[in-house]
């Protein structure tokens, strides 16, 4: 069996040719789909490692124990919520993380399709804060959502369900 980082990337390279398939369905816009394939088939290892970043260093979940005397051992009773470190994860996603992406997709998309370096960071300087903006409606709560009530192993998919829908509306904003 494949790897679980190359299974998220083919996952996601997947998600969206759906996306842009959507979005050509949808508008007479044409989205550039070989380099939304090719930039999402390069950036989902990245992503894929700083979320088992951030789950490493603020883990959301804290076991529970009872205590007994057995040496220290305890038995484990039970998952409990670590909203504080729910909270630190969903910040830096939705700073750190989104604004990489945001500004890596706006460029990269772009580089692909051969447009050049200056045009590209043109698009990044002024397209960054009006995306960052738009993505505020949707993915603070999803990033609330899955660090709370979807298990890690299933965050990746419901991260790529709503992605579906973004999808397109990326895939029509990387057409202009």
């Amino acid at each position: 069996m494949a790897p679980p980082i190359l299974m998220a990337a083919l996952q996601s390279t997947f998600i969206n040719f759906c996306s842009c398939m959507f979005a050509t369905f949808f508008t007479e816009k044409v989205p550039p789909t070989i380099a939304i394939l090719i930039f999402t088939f390069l950036s989902t290892p990245p992503n894929y490692l700083w979320q088992e970043y951030l789950e490493r260093v603020f883990p959301g979940y804290t076991t529970e124990k009872l205590d007994l005397d057995d040496g220290g051992k305890g038995i484990n009773v039970g998952k409990r919520l670590h909203k504080r470190n729910t909270m630190k994860k969903v910040v830096l996603d939705q700073t750190l993380g989104a604004v990489v992406n945001v500004m890596a997709f706006l460029g990269g998309v772009r580089l692909l399709r051969g447009v050049s370096l200056e045009e590209s960071l043109k698009v990044v300087k002024e397209q960054t804060w009006p995306l960052m903006m738009a993505g505020y409606k949707l993915w603070p709560a999803v990033s609330l959502i899955n660090f709370t009530l979807v298990p890690v192993e299933r965050r990746t998919l419901v991260g790529s369900l709503v992605g579906l829908g973004w999808g397109v509306y990326l895939a029509l904003r990387a057409s202009d």
